[in-house]
C-alpha cells in the first residue's frame, strides 16, 4: 500500500441509504477477488482511473483516493487541468467518473477535468455510512448519532457507532493531506478547485463555502441537508457575512421535485439569502428536477452541476 505524508427528511434519507446496501458496487478490488467465484472473468474497471491508498494522520485511518484522468491526460504532458474533489466516493465515484467520460468521446468537450474521489477503506457499507455521517456533518448531534447508529447496525447485523460533527477535521484532511498530494503528483491547477457532494455531502460543501471559502472556487451541493441540527448552516452564513464583503465562488444547488417540501424550501431560502448579500464575486444557481426523488435525482444533479460550473 502506498502512503504519503501529511501534508433531508429522515424517511427519504433512510430509503436512500438502505438502497445503497443493495447495490453491488465493488469499488474496492482488494476486498473482492477479481474472479468472485467465476474464474476467467476479470473485474470491470472505470477507464482512465487510478487508485491511491494513504494513511490519514488527521483522521487516524486508512483512506482511498479514486482518481479519474481525462482521456488525453498522457498525450500532452504539459497541460494543466482543473480538479474536482468529490465526497462519498465509495458509492458515487463510478457514476460520476463515467459521467465525465461522456465528455471525452466521441468529441471532447472542454474543459477536461481531473476527478478526485475521497473514499474510506471499509469492511462494508455500514462503515461508509458511519464515517460519512461523522465527516460530513459540522456539529455533534446526539439524537442523530443514536438514530444513524440504529440504522446502520440494523442493516449490517453488527453494532455500528456513529458520532456526528467531524466536518472540520475532515476538511483538514482534504486541505492538508489530499490536495497537497494531488497537486504534487498530478497536473492539476490550484486555481478553480471544485468540491461537490450530495445530501450530507451537499451539507459539507456549504460548510466549506462559509468556513473556508479560500480553498475552492466552485461548489456543488446536491439535495443539501440544510436543515441539519436546526439549520446550523444559516448561523455559519450569517457569521460569514458579518466579517466579509465578498465571496469569490460559484455555487450550484439542486433538489428533486418529489423530495419533501423542507428540502426544496431550504434550498430556495439559502439561495435568496445569499443573493441578498450582493457579494460582487459570487454567483449561485439552483435547479429543482420535477418528478425526481432524493435517490433518482443524483445523476441529473451531477450532470447539471458540470454544465453550470464548467459550461459543459
Amino acid at each position: 500500500m502506498k502512503k504519503f505524508p501529511v501534508m433531508p427528511c429522515k424517511k427519504h434519507i433512510v430509503v436512500f441509504l438502505l438502497s445503497l446496501f443493495t447495490i453491488s458496487l465493488n469499488t474496492y478490488p482488494q476486498d473482492l477477488p477479481a474472479n468472485s467465484g467465476m474464474p476467467g472473468y476479470p473485474a470491470a474497471t472505470v477507464p482512465h482511473t487510478e487508485v491511491r491508498s494513504f494513511y490519514s494522520n488527521i483522521l487516524d485511518q486508512e483512506m482511498i483516493l479514486y482518481i479519474k484522468l481525462p482521456g488525453d491526460y498522457n498525450k500532452d504532458t504539459t497541460r494543466i487541468y482543473p480538479c474536482w474533489y468529490g465526497t462519498d466516493a465509495n458509492l458515487a465515484f463510478p457514476l460520476v467518473a463515467n459521467m465525465l467520460g461522456l465528455f471525452d468521446v466521441p468529441v471532447t468537450v472542454e474543459p477536461q477535468i481531473v476527478l478526485v474521489g475521497i473514499a474510506y477503506k471499509i469492511r462494508d457499507m455500514a462503515d461508509w455510512g458511519a464515517w460519512r455521517t461523522r465527516d460530513l456533518t459540522p456539529t455533534n448531534n446526539p439524537a442523530a448519532d443514536n438514530y444513524w447508529s440504529g440504522v446502520f447496525s440494523k442493516v449490517s447485523g453488527r453494532q455500528v457507532e456513529v458520532r456526528t460533527g467531524g466536518a472540520e477535521i475532515f476538511y483538514e484532511c482534504i486541505a492538508k493531506e489530499v490536495i497537497p498530494f494531488v497537486e504534487l503528483n498530478y497536473r492539476v491547477s490550484p486555481n478553480g478547485r471544485a468540491i461537490g457532494g450530495y445530501s450530507f455531502g451537499g451539507l459539507f460543501s456549504l460548510y466549506v463555502l462559509f468556513r473556508h471559502p479560500e480553498m475552492f472556487s466552485l461548489y456543488f451541493a446536491g439535495s443539501p441537508s440544510i436543515r441539519y441540527n436546526n439549520g446550523i448552516l444559516y448561523t455559519y452564513e450569517k457569521e460569514y457575512d458579518s466579517f466579509h464583503n465578498d465571496l469569490n465562488a460559484t455555487l450550484f444547488m439542486s433538489a428533486g421535485g418529489l423530495e419533501d417540501t423542507a428540502m426544496v424550501n431550504n434550498m430556495y431560502r439559502m439561495e435568496s439569502l445569499l443573493k441578498s448579500r450582493n457579494y460582487p464575486g459570487f454567483n449561485v444557481t439552483t435547479q429543482v428536477f420535477p418528478g425526481e426523488t432524493h435517490q433518482t435525482c443524483v445523476p441529473a444533479a451531477f450532470m447539471r452541476a458540470f454544465e453550470v460550473l464548467y459550461k459543459k
